[in-house]
């Protein structure tokens, strides 16, 4: 019971962070033939990828690339919330790994 009401609390902060983050800023190096493209065909690619990274980096898809390996327990979970927990952990569990499944 404790458990669900602190990971549901933990899930409204998390929504509230994601509705009022700010728009990114971020340092892309692209390298480009500066005949073959003018300056707003560069504008318009720079938005498109970062506009990528922005859908790319959410939990949602770092929940589907990653998952637990918990040796104290002897499983993995691909398990949503028991990434959650895992990635928002103050202190390191010990032996438990977050892994990428590629």
């Amino acid at each position: 019971m404790w458990g669900e009401t602190r990971y549901r609390k933990i899930c409204q902060q998390q929504i509230k962070q994601s509705i009022s983050m700010k728009p990114v800023e971020r340092d892309l190096l692209i390298l480009l033939h500066e005949d073959r493209y003018n300056e707003q065909e560069i504008q318009h690619e720079v938005k498109q990828i970062s506009d990528m990274l922005s859908l790319v980096e959410t939990m949602d898809y770092l929940a589907r690339a990653t998952e637990v390996a918990d040796c104290n327990k002897h499983r993995v979970s691909s398990k949503r919330r028991i990434l959650e927990r895992a990635f928002f952990r103050k202190e390191p569990k010990a032996f438990e790994f977050i892994v990428h499944k590629n």
